[in-house]
């Protein structure tokens, strides 16, 4: 026998759209959706009385962090020789 629960496990990637809403489901399929839920709400009565109201939360969908790894190269040390004429002037001052 076909239950909302095994409806909702073999189709939960379709539910992605639904992010951050209250569902009302059966068998079949889904019978509303909305952002707002009260229990008095025309919105969810379905014609069955076979059905489920759940909240697909926004984090459920999310892709997990992926962490990569950072490589360092050695840098090598060297002395640095400038490639043009340097002059250096001084005065030497006597007290």
């Amino acid at each position: 026998m076909k239950t909302p629960q095994h409806w909702y496990e073999k189709n939960k990637s379709q539910l992605k759209q639904y992010r951050g809403q209250w569902i009302a489901y059966d068998s079949d399929g889904i019978i509303a959706h909305h952002a707002k839920y009260e229990k008095n709400d025309s919105v969810f009565t379905p014609g069955s009385t076979d059905y489920l109201i759940g909240r697909i939360y926004e984090t459920e969908f999310v892709q997990p962090v992926k962490f990569y790894p950072i490589r360092f190269k050695i840098l090598k040390k060297h002395e640095w020789q400038p490639k043009y004429p340097v002059t250096l002037q001084f005065q030497i001052t006597y007290y």
